[in-house]
């Protein structure tokens, strides 16, 4: 089973972003590097013509430029739930799938899943120098 580490600098970032765009949802690329059954997520892409709005955020993959090292999405949910929603299920992009829940202050308000919705074990690491 594929297990995630992020970086310490990412997870922050994750947070204040979601926090800086409540109550609105929030939506960017994850970018990483994956070795057997490890897989760091260490930098966020933001796609052309993304959008966020009160109850769902979006973006049109076909805008992305091609780059296999885009491993899956991060998005918020206003609500505090962390559990994937049946759109979250119906549009996978990439391998993981990352949810931010409100408050948006610490690790226990991130969860990340499989493409399935299936919950990832996961870790957060120090910054690489």
């Amino acid at each position: 089973m594929l297990k995630v580490h992020l970086t310490r600098t990412l997870m922050r970032s994750l947070l204040a972003f979601a926090h800086d765009q409540y109550p609105n949802e929030m939506l960017v690329l994850l970018r990483g590097k994956r070795s057997g059954e490890s897989l760091l997520v260490h930098q966020v892409v933001f796609a052309p013509f993304m959008l966020g709005g009160r109850s769902s955020s979006t973006f049109n993959p076909y805008q992305v430029p091609i780059d296999s090292s885009i491993v899956g999405t991060a998005h918020s949910h206003p609500s505090g739930v962390t559990r994937p929603s049946v759109e979250d299920l119906l549009h996978p992009y990439g391998s993981v799938m990352m949810i931010v829940g409100y408050p948006f202050r610490e690790k226990e308000d991130v969860a990340i899943y499989d493409s399935k919705g299936r919950p990832l074990e996961w870790e957060v690491i120090e910054d690489e120098e």
